[in-house]
């Protein structure tokens, strides 16, 4: 695991707001073009998102699409609100935007 995947695991679920042991750090699905990763291919690390085990096994049991409704959240938009908490946090840096 990377040092962002570690920070990801100290972040509340993404559905239950849980924090401890029993948090993975997931690899969001359906957006393999952000990343150019080919089908069945793990993301990149920075695409992850905190959610609790069991949680994580069913995304992969129902499909990401299911699972996206059944909770309403949108793993993509969460992965950004990860990222933005990692820079805050100093995990990550993200390089500004020169005007």
């Amino acid at each position: 695991m990377s040092d962002f995947t570690d920070f990801v695991r100290t972040l509340p679920c993404t559905v239950t707001g849980y924090v401890g042991e029993e948090v993975d750090p997931h690899h969001i699905k359906g957006y393999a073009y952000l990343t150019h990763a080919g089908l069945g291919t793990k993301g990149s690390d920075i695409l992850c998102i905190p959610l609790r085990h069991s949680y994580h096994n069913e995304l992969h049991q129902i499909g990401w699409k299911s699972f996206e409704k059944k909770y309403n959240i949108n793993q993509l938009e969460e992965a950004v609100g990860v990222i933005l908490i990692a820079e805050k946090a100093g995990v990550i840096s993200i390089n500004k935007i020169k005007s």
